[in-house]
């Protein structure tokens, strides 16, 4: 049950706080693939007008991250073909961006990506797979503000945010916990050496694995 907005940031707009509450159950599964949001309904469970919930459905749908259909917004259940294809585009922006962060990256940026990755090391020895995706939710969000391209870091993240939900779903394997560890200690290694090449690389065999596993029989939406 989702919480009332007015509850959660009081200091930010609150089509802002709708829309991060919204992201936020979206990408945890609270309001999971194939529901059907209604403006009314909606309105109640966070307590606001509905004005600012048809705009950030609009939003949503905008971003690709919802479906508008004739009587209000639908969270879609992915096939396997929609997995394929943000993949193959996140293949492309993810190895740009990639490179973009081993030049352009700061050492404090670099730092902190560290961080984050000590993290994950931290929550997959705990063998805690929630704490896991928060840590590597955190990890991507780092690497792409190290990249100065706004429009390349922008697409990323758009593509990237609807990945989250599955990933809740992917690493509760620690077996996959231990590849995506993997990726991640080589990307932070070429950013720590300034190796574009060895980003880049690190990045799209990562995504070339996970165009395997969904390509897999089997392998929708899970």
């Amino acid at each position: 049950m989702a919480r009332k907005v007015g509850d959660i940031a009081p200091g930010e707009r609150l089509r802002d706080q709708v829309y991060r509450r919204m992201r936020e159950e979206l990408q945890s599964g609270a309001l999971e693939p194939g529901r059907r949001l209604v403006e009314t309904q909606l309105a109640e469970i966070y307590g606001v007008s509905r004005t600012p919930i048809r705009e950030v459905l609009l939003q949503l749908s905008r971003e690709g991250v919802l479906t508008q259909q004739e009587r209000g917004f639908l969270v879609p259940i992915d096939t396997q073909k929609d997995i394929l294809d943000r993949l193959e585009v996140r293949r492309l922006l993810d190895a740009r961006l990639a490179r973009h962060a081993a030049t352009e990256a700061t050492a404090d940026e670099i730092r902190a990506l560290a961080k984050a990755h000590e993290r994950q090391e931290k929550a997959h020895a705990a063998g805690k797979a929630k704490a896991f995706v928060d840590a590597n939710a955190e990890f991507r969000v780092v690497l792409r503000e190290m990249c100065r391209n706004a429009l390349l870091r922008r697409c990323a993240g758009m593509v990237d945010d609807v990945f989250q939900t599955m990933r809740g779903r992917i690493h509760e394997s620690a077996e996959n916990r231990d590849l995506t560890l993997a990726c991640d200690a080589q990307i932070l290694k070429a950013l720590q050496d300034r190796d574009p090449d060895a980003a880049e690389a690190a990045v799209t065999g990562f995504i070339d694995r996970l165009l395997a596993y969904f390509t897999a029989e089997g392998r929708v939406g899970a």
